[in-house]
């Protein structure tokens, strides 16, 4: 979604961006037939169909505290009978993978809801249009009920940088900051109760020297800047979260490893270490301070999943690397889950890995993407072509062998959405197996 306006009730609407193969198109809806607690329905406006109307309705159920959700569409495809015959099947198979996967996120998401928690939280957020801040933001404030607000850079083209902290009256849920300058008015850091750090350079590309400063300070001096204007505060949040990764591990075979395991070598592990020793300040002024582990995040919206998808769909399954090294993967669910949980649950603290608790193998990785797409030709690519076009960036991240445990949310009752590769696979591309 792109835009909305008034929410679900008669005359709102709804905006949003749809990806068919290679082609987006926009799609708007407008809402009408709106029953408190017992229906709303949207019908499209603009979009690939010649009628699209969709009605949600809850049944109450016996028990007060229970209801059937039912969804009905009602669609006319344009072109007649041609396009009927050429669409039906697919769209048919689309609504199935379609509400398959909103049950089984509706299922977990009564989970979350069952947790004791307080909700209408302020929450600032940086990173917030990122791949996993973009993921969060709508489970904070649906289930959560929380109100967000974005800390972010606004690029001007001005040798000024005073003008860089100058808010648009109009967006009063943004903050800006520049953390390359060590821009940041801790005034407006005032009044929040958690704060959720997950901004950085990409670490994708070419290590340059030039990069990799970028990545070293778009992690470290954005975060101890943060650390420190909290420090300057008459009432810090109770909660800082802020991302790390399992990079801080390093390149460990044959290792079992756990948040209690000492730090790894290279360049990626050195950023981890000191991206969360910049808290340091946040957690002596009495924060809860929460450094997440990520390790490699599956999402087709981005990251080396969507890399690989292209190929996959045209018919061609690659592998990279050594079949036999490890790898700590974790679905984006389980990722803006156990953020959610980390708010909910204090008794959590210091670095938590954020992996599934089922790492695999490259061969079984990519034999199960294999299974999934079954492609007509498979490509292996040695390590070393990686190597010569990625440098040091291939060494630490591509062919790095971590097997990472979830030590800390699993012993603290966390449970997860995603633990098995190849029902996380198909739940994520929509290519769930029906009974």
């Amino acid at each position: 979604m792109i835009d909305q306006k008034g929410g679900i009730k008669n005359d709102a609407i709804s905006v949003f961006h749809i990806n068919v193969g290679p082609i987006t198109f926009k799609w708007i809806a407008k809402h009408f037939g709106y029953i408190h607690n017992r229906q709303f329905q949207d019908k499209m406006i603009k979009g690939p169909f010649k009628k699209w109307e969709h009605t949600h309705s809850f049944i109450p159920q016996n028990s007060f505290d229970q209801c059937i959700i039912e969804d009905k569409i009602e669609y006319t495809p344009r072109f007649g009978k041609i396009g009927s015959k050429i669409i039906q099947k697919r769209m048919q198979n689309y609504l199935n993978q379609l509400f398959l996967y909103r049950s089984r996120i509706l299922i977990n998401d009564t989970f979350l809801e069952k947790i004791p928690q307080e909700k209408g939280k302020r929450i600032l957020i940086s990173g917030s249009h990122g791949l996993i801040g973009s993921s969060l933001i709508p489970l904070l404030t649906s289930i959560g009920r929380h109100k967000i607000t974005r800390l972010v850079r606004k690029v001007i083209n001005t040798n000024n940088m005073d003008l860089l902290l100058e808010t648009n009256k109009e967006d009063k849920k943004s903050i800006f900051w520049d953390p390359q300058y060590n821009k940041l008015d801790p005034h407006e850091l005032e009044g929040f109760d958690i704060i959720i750090h997950l901004a950085g350079e990409n670490i994708f590309g070419r290590w340059t020297n030039v990069k990799k400063q970028r990545i070293f300070d778009s992690r470290i001096r954005s975060t101890k800047l943060l650390s420190e204007s909290l420090t300057k505060l008459s009432r810090p949040p109770s909660l800082l979260i802020c991302a790390s990764a399992i990079g801080y591990y390093g390149d460990r075979p044959n290792e079992y490893l756990t948040e209690d395991s000492n730090p790894g070598k290279g360049f990626i592990s050195d950023v981890c270490q000191k991206w969360e020793m910049a808290t340091k300040e946040a957690t002596e002024i009495g924060i809860r301070v929460v450094n997440t582990r990520f390790g490699m995040v599956l999402t087709p919206k981005g990251g080396i999943l969507q890399k690989l998808l292209t190929p996959l769909k045209l018919g061609l399954g690659i592998t990279i690397g050594h079949k036999n090294k490890y790898i700590s993967w974790v679905s984006i669910e389980d990722v803006i889950k156990s953020i959610f949980y980390s708010i909910t649950n204090t008794s959590i603290k210091g670095p938590i890995n954020i992996v599934s608790p089922n790492p695999v193998t490259n061969l079984q990785f990519s034999d199960t993407l294999t299974k999934i797409f079954n492609p007509k030709v498979s490509l292996s690519i040695n390590q070393n072509i990686p190597k010569l076009i990625f440098g040091e960036m291939s060494k630490e991240l591509l062919s790095a062998n971590t097997y990472v445990i979830p030590k800390k949310l699993v012993s603290s009752g966390y449970n997860f959405f995603n633990s098995e590769l190849e029902d996380s696979l198909r739940f994520l591309l929509g290519k769930i197996e029906t009974k």
